[in-house]
């Protein structure tokens, strides 16, 4: 979301991303694709200051979230509350990760793009997909 165009013939963009897979590694963080890479862990909210520097505040534990709150391979509810800087990733209702993007990099605005990683072969679906703009 927010994302930018890097290559319109093959459609590949950049920009914060909200993550689900199973692997269990990426689930509800906030990872920033052709740019700065994780911005913020499953269970952290983190202020970035500036390109490198962050503020991080641990709120919940990693493990749990995935393991008690993560549905896998199977529906999950997914929620991307961006205010301005604040930007929010909430998996079955519960707060995973939190981002206030306080840096000189930080993207108001952009495209909105669904990715599904190559790999073996899978099923992927997305259904109900809402956008509600906010104040």
């Amino acid at each position: 979301y927010r994302s930018r165009v890097i290559d319109e013939e093959k459609f590949v963009v950049g920009g914060y991303q909200a993550d689900i897979d199973s692997s269990p590694r990426y689930s509800g963080i906030n990872y920033e694709e052709k740019a700065r890479g994780i911005l913020a862990e499953r269970g952290q909210s983190v202020t970035l200051t500036g390109e490198k520097e962050k503020d991080i505040v641990n709120f919940a534990d990693a493990e749990y979230l995935q393991e008690k709150i993560i549905n896998p391979e199977q529906w999950n509810d997914y929620l991307i509350v961006a205010r301005g800087r604040h930007l929010q990733h909430f998996i079955n209702g519960v707060l995973m990760s939190e981002t206030i993007d306080n840096s000189q990099k930080f993207t108001e605005s952009g495209i909105i793009a669904l990715q599904a990683h190559q790999g073996p072969p899978m099923k992927v679906q997305f259904k109900e997909i809402e956008l509600k703009e906010t104040d």
